[in-house]
């Protein structure tokens, strides 16, 4: 393994949310009484979209007089406070009775009604829900360098198992793919293919802090995965080559969401890899053709917006794309062109990119087929060579200031992300037949990003 490093820094960060609230109002019996300074209340038996802040107060108090009626109809009168009843969801409002007998609730709380409407998720095409554990997506935090040597015990190891050898891969003697390795809380997915055939059938293999393995999700859950991203609330996000489009998978559920599949009245050809954004817009590669023909006039890039199921393509003369990632600032996008290296982009503030790119380390990468990509939070990025069997190491500013050759037994390499308790570890996957096919890992000095 050769080294030559420098040093740069830089920092990122993530975010994203989702909401519901539910409206709900109550009172109690006897007597007169004012329903509070404002009324009881909204009787809306609908969810709320989200929950505000304070939800419209029901009045000071809602006394209950001693005798007489109140005029609060069946469920108490008036509106939901000062603040206005907000939105109520799919199922409406609900308004309070206008006259009628009835009991005046002693305090007649409004429930959670006021405040702006619920959103459904942040990844668009459907709107995944999130995995419910509380997801915090990884931001590097600090400032570092770029690394000066690599821990002791440099060498790369192979994690046993790791996939699995079984029917799906005819006992490990089939020539196979691991790709698109991220890593997600406490876990690293890859995708496995079975086979080479058109398609080929591929599933998702799990990796815990312990290297314990297990199917994650097995073909007949994901046929087709390729390179695998996660969203901002714990989603798996693949490039989906059997769909021929982006699919989401719900870790929690194993729910799947379709996200797009279609450009200009066709499928897409074989997306390969893909990239997220923080505010969720995704960036992926569609060169051809794993399903055995190409649909699309072009090997494109395209870019996928938040909240929308139709993607727009930003490159469409690259001979064939493939590994693509982001910046920690995300001002730029890094894409590998089979046969040309990789550029950067300048990414503007609406997500679109400059067309014309600049290529990085034209020394080593130039010419070169380069598959996938990942990012140190130094803000270095590793650049996989497919034919030379190695993961070339370039600054911000282009330049190569490493490299990584130490991985024994290793086949042709595809892709490389951070993980580990403290994202310390760089992930190596490796097609191949037999042992040659699998994952590595090698431990850094610096953390680096999920993918």
């Amino acid at each position: 393994m050769r080294i030559t490093l420098t040093s740069h820094s830089s920092a990122i960060v993530l975010a994203s949310a989702f909401a519901l609230g539910v409206a709900a109002c109550s009172g109690s019996s006897n007597g007169t009484g004012t329903a509070g300074t404002t009324g009881g209340g909204t009787a809306g038996t609908g969810s709320a979209g989200q929950a505000g802040t304070s939800g419209g107060s029901a009045g000071t108090s809602g006394t209950a007089g001693t005798t007489g009626t109140g005029a609060a109809g069946t469920t108490g009168t008036g509106t939901a406070g000062t603040s206005g009843t907000g939105a109520a969801g799919t199922s409406g409002t609900g308004t309070a009775g206008t006259t009628g007998t009835g009991t005046a609730g002693t305090t007649g709380t409004a429930g959670h009604a006021g405040g702006t409407t619920g959103t459904a998720g942040t990844t668009g095409g459907g709107g995944m829900a999130g995995t419910g554990s509380g997801f915090t997506p990884f931001a590097c935090s600090g400032t570092f360098s770029s690394p000066t040597s690599f821990p002791a015990g440099s060498s790369a190891t192979r994690i046993a198992g790791a996939p699995p050898s079984d029917a799906f891969n005819n006992n490990g003697n089939n020539f196979t793919n691991v790709e698109g390795p991220v890593w997600i809380t406490n876990a690293l997915y890859v995708s496995e293919f079975g086979s080479m055939a058109t398609p080929p059938p591929s599933r998702i293999i799990k990796i815990d802090a312990s290297d314990n393995v297990s199917v994650a999700f097995p073909s007949v859950a994901d046929t087709g995965s390729n390179g695998l991203a996660v969203d901002g609330n714990g989603n798996i996000v693949s490039a989906n080559h059997g769909v021929g489009g982006i699919v989401g998978i719900n870790l929690s559920t194993g729910a799947k969401t379709t996200l797009t599949d279609v450009f200009s009245g066709k499928r897409f050809n074989s997306p390969n890899d893909l990239t997220i954004r923080s505010d969720g817009t995704i960036y992926f590669t569609d060169p051809c053709c794993f399903q055995g023909t190409m649909t699309q006039a072009n090997q494109g890039v395209y870019m996928l917006p938040p909240g929308s199921s139709t993607a727009t393509e930003i490159l469409s003369t690259l001979n064939g794309p493939n590994g693509i990632t982001l910046s920690l600032d995300e001002k730029t996008l890094y894409v590998g062109d089979n046969g040309d290296g990789v550029s950067k982009y300048t990414v503007n503030a609406d997500g679109s990119i400059g067309a014309t790119g600049t290529a990085i380390d034209t020394t080593d990468l130039a010419h070169e087929n380069t598959d996938g990509m990942a990012i140190d939070c130094a803000g270095d990025v590793y650049v996989v060579r497919v034919n030379e069997h190695d993961i070339i190491i370039v600054n911000p500013a282009g330049t190569k200031i490493g490299d990584i050759t130490a991985i024994p037994g290793g086949g042709q390499l595809s892709n490389v992300a951070f993980g580990g308790t403290d994202h310390k570890t760089l992930y190596i996957a490796s097609q191949g037949t037999g042992t040659q096919r699998g994952v590595f890992k090698l431990p850094m000095s610096v953390p680096g990003m999920s993918y």
